[in-house]
């Protein structure tokens, strides 16, 4: 499709992007016929974004989620999953991963960092801490939820 509306703006040459761009769309649901409201998914949500909502399911707000995976591991039936899809230009075409792998390794790159500190300020677990002009991660707070790797302006903290 991309292919198609360059070649109608450059009088169909053929055109190939050589784009680096990745995008990552997160969904999270509550199976509704699984949920025993149990409510033990609020109580471990570091931001509030879930709801709670006795007798019925629970209820999770999207805009504050920051998909940490904290109410999956908690919840006894398996009621909550989070779906994550990731889009990338690759060669010109559109490549779609599903389901994305939890992350295994937290790469901070010091030279691209600014300090602005927005990933401190938002780490809803406490794990990232200034020192002596740099940032520190507690990785025995840390969850490896990739939240501070999407806030970072300068893509200085990525995940593997």
């Amino acid at each position: 499709m991309l292919n198609d509306i360059l070649k109608k703006y450059f009088n169909g040459e053929e055109i190939i992007p050589n784009f680096n761009i990745k995008a990552s769309m997160k969904k999270i649901e509550v199976n509704e016929e699984k949920c025993i409201a149990c409510n033990r998914c609020v109580e471990v949500c570091p931001v509030n974004a879930i709801e709670p909502n006795t007798p019925f399911p629970v209820e999770i707000d999207e805009k504050k989620c920051i998909y940490c995976g904290k109410c999956v591991e908690v919840c006894p039936v398996n009621a909550i999953n989070i779906f994550k899809a990731s889009a990338k230009i690759e060669d010109g075409e559109l490549k779609i991963e599903k389901n994305i792998k939890k992350y295994k390794e937290l790469i901070y790159n010091r030279k691209k960092c600014c300090l602005c500190l927005v990933c401190l300020k938002t780490c809803p677990f406490g794990a990232i801490f200034e020192d002596k002009s740099t940032l520190k991660f507690d990785m025995k707070k840390c969850t490896l939820c990739g939240h501070c790797g999407e806030v970072c302006p300068l893509d200085a903290i990525e995940f593997s």
